[in-house]
């Protein structure tokens, strides 16, 4: 029975433990996002492109070209614009960036990075593939950073949205790996993190709720 019994704390003081932990690594994560700045890039430097995987699925990929290097990418087309991954074909080190995961890049909104609370994904929507930062408690809510304008076998080309475009993570001012969809648009970010494009329309108001504001006035007049 002692035994039991002392299985049984010991297994509760290793999940509270685990428990401290995870919570330590969340407040750290969330401080040292706050301590990171951004730096603008040339926007015709880097891409991102949606990737076909399994069945009819995509992920996001970014890929930048080192100026005065080998050409990393060719584009065709216009709707949707078809990429060539040119790197495939050679060893980029030193000649392309490429992030491939939530690791590399994240959404940065009026200064804030959201890549906690939003995650980016690549889904089909009427005939083309949109780029959104879905977010990680409410997957119904999201944001559409970009498009592909179409659809087409093989890698599209996403075109990001007006007001959104790509920077790149900044620490003491020096540049690091990490990329960034990045939108400024004063200080009202609730705004721009706007639900799903999936909008209803909205009912239109029925006589009764008209008719309420005006009793209420008649009675405040009568005092």
């Amino acid at each position: 029975m002692k035994k039991t019994m002392n299985l049984r704390n010991l297994l509760g003081l290793t999940t509270l433990g685990l428990t401290i932990l995870t919570s330590l690594h969340l407040t750290n994560s969330s401080s040292a996002s706050s301590t990171f700045d951004e730096t603008v890039m040339e926007q015709d430097k880097v891409i991102a492109i949606a990737r076909p995987y399994g069945d009819n699925k995509y992920d996001l990929l970014v890929i930048e070209q080192i100026p005065g290097k080998k050409q990393c990418w060719a584009e065709k087309g216009t709707r949707p614009i078809k990429v060539e991954p040119l790197l495939l074909k050679f060893d980029f080190t030193g000649i392309c960036r490429r992030s491939t995961d939530s690791n590399g890049y994240s959404v940065r909104i009026n200064g804030e990075d959201y890549g906690l609370e939003r995650l980016l994904r690549v889904v089909e929507k009427d005939q083309e593939l949109l780029l959104v930062g879905t977010s990680r408690r409410d997957s119904s809510e999201e944001i559409v950073i970009g498009r592909t304008k179409g659809l087409s076998a093989g890698f599209l080309k996403i075109q990001l949205e007006p007001g959104w475009r790509f920077t790149k993570r900044t620490f003491k001012g020096r540049q690091l790996g990490h990329f960034y969809f990045s939108k400024n648009s004063g200080a009202d970010v609730p705004s721009s993190v706007s639900p799903s494009p999936k909008v209803s329309p909205s009912p239109k108001p029925s006589v009764t709720s008209k008719k309420k504001p005006s009793s209420k006035k008649t009675s405040t007049n009568k005092r």
